[in-house]
């Protein structure tokens, strides 16, 4: 009996006895950003390792001599064997659960680099659905050696964190690795993805000009090339039919003044309408605005409706370099086929509906103005 005790004792205690397989967070090096680049037939894989301790740094920077960031690359044929000749070179054990972006050179989304990456790190279980996508045309060493502003870690960087700005100024929409699953997948199987550079035209610090990574735009991008990409006057449009818009500012012009404008909560609604063998779209875009800059008296009417025209004038000049280039830059094809699916199978061509300059056959914008901030409707000073 004694004997039998002790043997379920032992028993007992047996599963008690520790996690022997885990690795202990400090032994472990956590990847923070992932690129992919091709160049002579092989892919070209970099990894962004960021010192975590920083993380918790607000106020008490370290030292300018302290490393912020470490970058690795290594070539393979594929993007997994290239991962895998890096690990050769690694300290330490390689934890993915904490990659917060993705970048693709312009090289390796022509040569089929996203169908590489989305399959693996769809399928490997320590990566997330949260993670920022971009296209780039610059050297992607340049884009992961960038560190921000005040010597912040790379942790709080404009592409690791891109919603921080975003709230500001909500030209660029964020894309997260699901959104990007979900437009490849979706008729008509584009997804537009910004387009960041870095460059030092834009800040400088007391020793020297400083690299900073901005948003030029997007890349519209399929499951093996890139279509085309919209920047400047081409991207705005984008802004006012994201209805996860923020923030963002417009300028309308009103007898010998101009006038700025800061419009928020855009809203767009879509509606298919059928006729006989052809869909046409119904839109209307709601937004709020606050008067920003007024040097003369404007009527209130008068002001919202400059503002509706020049909203329209900018969503249908982004619609029509769209469609010179065969790109269904707001996803009207995914809009009928979620909302009359008999209908777009009908007419779609490979996932996509065919679109002409009047298949948005109606577009209507709304503005509320409520306010010139702090209650003001009249200049601050008069002439």
């Amino acid at each position: 009996m004694k004997l039998r005790k002790i043997l379920v004792i032992l028993l007992s205690i047996l599963p008690l006895s520790g996690c022997w397989d885990t690795n202990e967070p400090e032994r472990m090096v956590y990847v923070y950003g992932m690129g992919i680049d091709y160049k002579d037939g092989d892919y070209i894989a970099y990894l962004q390792i960021i010192n975590l301790g920083l993380l918790a740094k607000n106020e008490v920077v370290g030292s300018s001599s302290e490393v912020k960031v470490e970058v690795g690359h290594a070539k393979g044929k594929t993007v997994d064997e290239a991962v895998f000749n890096l690990y050769r070179s690694t300290q330490r054990r390689i934890f993915w659960g904490h990659l917060s972006f993705l970048i693709f050179s312009e090289d390796a989304m022509k040569h089929g680099g996203i169908m590489s990456v989305v399959d693996i790190l769809d399928r490997y279980r320590e990566t997330s659905y949260r993670i920022w996508v971009y296209v780039t045309k610059d050297p992607l060493s340049r884009i992961f050696k960038n560190i921000p502003m005040l010597g912040m870690s790379t942790g709080y960087s404009k592409i690791s964190d891109p919603t921080a700005s975003y709230e500001q100024f909500s030209l660029i929409e964020p894309v997260d690795f699901r959104q990007l699953l979900i437009w490849i997948h979706e008729p008509g199987h584009e997804a537009n993805i910004p387009l960041i550079s870095v460059n030092n035209n834009n800040w400088l610090t007391n020793v020297k000009r400083h690299d900073s990574i901005s948003m030029d735009g997007v890349a519209v991008v399929t499951k093996d090339n890139i279509k085309g990409y919209f920047t400047g006057k081409s991207v705005k449009g984008l802004m006012w039919m994201s209805n996860e818009m923020k923030r963002g500012g417009v300028t309308v012009k009103y007898k010998d003044s101009t006038i700025d404008m800061l419009v928020t909560d855009a809203k767009a609604k879509i509606k298919p309408v059928i006729k006989g063998e052809e869909i046409q779209f119904d839109i209307t875009v709601k937004a709020n605005a606050v008067v920003d800059h007024i040097v003369k008296p404007i009527p209130l009417s008068t002001l919202s409706s400059l503002i509706e025209k020049e909203l329209k004038k900018e969503i249908l000049y982004t619609y029509e370099q769209a469609l010179a280039k065969d790109i269904d830059i707001y996803h009207l094809s995914e809009t009928a086929y979620r909302k009359n699916v008999k209908a777009w199978k009908k007419v779609q061509q490979g996932g996509k509906i065919p679109l002409k300059k009047d298949t948005i056959r109606q577009l209507k914008v709304k503005i509320s103005l409520n306010h010139g901030g702090k209650q003001r409707e009249l200049p601050t000073l008069e002439k």
